[in-house]
């Protein structure tokens, strides 16, 4: 993507534009994440705005996710300029009133909203990159409420670690029917799988901060389209579209991570187990936020932590207990992480010894499935 989004566009003329305040709020509400305050190329600390008998347009990118927004609005003058992302947004926010008008002149653009007004520097849009249309490709529809669904269930299991490019995206599949997502950063994988019939099949690793990003975008819709190219692909919304490069690589084997069978299965309330292992975390700072799980075939779950500095605790919490029993230690966040994302009152954990992964599932449910590698003890 880098490589076509560099492509520059050369067109810089003055614009005068009204707009209605809310959505011109509105988006640049969601662009504000995109536009690269810390980049060592200028032109991407800053917004396009692009005026034609279309209406206006709202553009921003930082070379790795390109969004652009239709606004409509009067359009007296075309043209186009760009004006550092920041400036704008705080002075957008700031106004009240219900229209604003926008108007340059020798790149200075003059923003005018009731009694307020205000003059921005802006620079030509010349040397703004041009962001790329997905042509052709695999199209398939998605409802929003699934996306977002889906995504929660995963996301947070994706790694941070740029040395594995493959881990920081999202293995999103279409096939025969049913859609999955799954993330991993190789120390848990969180998997989401629903039976749902969206189009063509298909699999891709996009970046985790792009299918966050679609997410905040998806208010008030019903659905939108995606767009899977070689190497790229597009979220098609009613007044907007955001391009986004694909990590390239083949996704890891994770099935054969996943244990076939358990030695122990417990169901727990997931509140109770959340706010216990909250308690606990309290005293494993200094231990990788070690907490351990002692699973009594009886019927009890112990729960204990403990700091050399701070001290320990311990708590027990009932469940239901099928097999033989056992300890194992966690990471209490990462057990958290998969926890916060479980919709059910109840949850089931499975393990067969203090080496093995260890399970969570929502109970009574199929579909997701967050596995933890456990902590030596």
């Amino acid at each position: 993507m880098e490589k076509d989004i560099l492509e520059k566009e050369k067109k810089s003329a003055d614009i005068n534009v009204a707009l209605v305040l809310e959505k011109f709020k509105s988006a640049l509400l969601k662009v504000e994440r995109i536009v690269n305050n810390r980049s060592t190329l200028p032109i991407l600390n800053n917004v396009l705005i692009k005026a034609s008998k279309k209406g206006v347009e709202l553009v921003a990118t930082d070379l790795e996710i390109g969004v652009k927004f239709s606004l409509g609005g009067k359009v007296d003058q075309e043209g186009v300029i760009t004006v550092p992302g920041r400036t704008l947004i705080n002075l957008i926010n700031s106004l009240s009133g219900d229209t604003v008008v926008l108007e340059s002149k020798n790149n200075i653009l003059q923003i005018t909203c009731g009694d307020a007004k205000a003059s921005v520097n802006g620079t030509p849009a010349d040397d703004y990159p041009v962001i790329p249309e997905v042509e052709g490709g695999k199209i398939v529809k998605f409802r929003s409420e699934l996306f977002r669904d889906m995504l929660s269930g995963v996301e947070f299991a994706a790694s941070h670690e740029e040395s594995r490019p493959i881990l920081t995206g999202v293995y999103l599949v279409s096939s025969k029917g049913t859609i999955s997502m799954v993330a991993t950063d190789s120390y848990r994988l969180s998997e989401m799988v629903v039976k749902e019939k969206i189009g063509e099949d298909f699999a891709v690793v996009i970046p985790v901060r792009t299918l966050q990003e679609v997410k905040r975008m998806l208010d008030g819709m019903q659905e939108f389209e995606l767009r899977v190219g070689d190497n790229q692909v597009m979220f098609v919304f009613e007044n907007a579209t955001l391009v986004s490069r694909v990590i390239e690589g083949e996704y890891p084997n994770y099935k054969q991570i996943i244990p076939s069978h358990s030695a122990t299965k417990v169901e727990l309330d997931v509140q109770a187990l959340r706010d216990t292992l909250k308690t606990a975390n309290i005293f494993s700072a200094e231990s990788s936020n070690s907490v351990k799980l002692e699973i009594k075939p009886e019927g009890v779950v112990e729960v204990t932590s403990g700091s050399s500095q701070l001290g320990s605790f311990s708590s027990k919490l009932s469940g239901v207990v099928t097999g033989e029993g056992g300890e194992i230690s966690f990471n209490a966040k990462y057990v958290l992480d998969g926890l916060n994302s479980f919709t059910t009152p109840k949850c089931s954990f499975e393990m067969s010894g203090k080496t093995a992964p260890g399970v969570f599932k929502p109970a009574h449910t199929d579909g997701q499935i967050y596995i933890v590698m456990p902590l030596k003890q």
